[in-house]
């Protein structure tokens, strides 16, 4: 017979891959690829905090160009790293590759000015528009 307890919880590395690139001893990117929910923030959380503890980081970048949907538990995960950052002086920015299921949860949350995205967000200027006057 079936039981629901029989499914295990979900693990979230099945929908979820994180790649820790170093550049150099003082910049690193994170690759991000899959689902950023409620069921995979905490990897993320996790893989952000382990990288931004590293001692001599002085710039970290998060490349979400693989990120299928970023929903709000990935949006405060991404936003708390980059608070982090900011108050040990590190650069933190997101590379989103113009993608706008990943940078509009940003723009509508009004979080968007307060990150460093890399500028090949030009693509997404009708959807600013629309967001602002909506």
């Amino acid at each position: 017979m079936f039981s629901p307890g029989d499914l295990g919880a979900p693990r979230p590395e099945k929908f979820l891959t994180i790649d820790a690139r170093p550049r150099s001893e003082s910049h690193v990117v994170l690759d991000v690829v899959g689902r950023v929910d409620a069921c995979t923030a905490p990897l993320l959380q996790a893989c952000l905090r382990t990288q931004l503890s590293r001692a001599g980081l002085r710039e970290l970048v998060v490349d979400l160009g693989g990120v299928e949907f970023l929903g709000a538990a990935g949006v405060s995960a991404i936003v708390e790293a980059a608070r982090r950052g900011r108050e040990r002086g590190l650069r933190f920015r997101l590379r989103a590759h113009g993608r706008r299921r990943v940078l509009r949860p940003l723009i509508v949350a009004g979080l968007f000015d307060d990150l460093e995205v890399e500028p090949d967000v030009a693509t997404l200027l009708p959807l600013a528009r629309l967001v602002t006057h909506a």
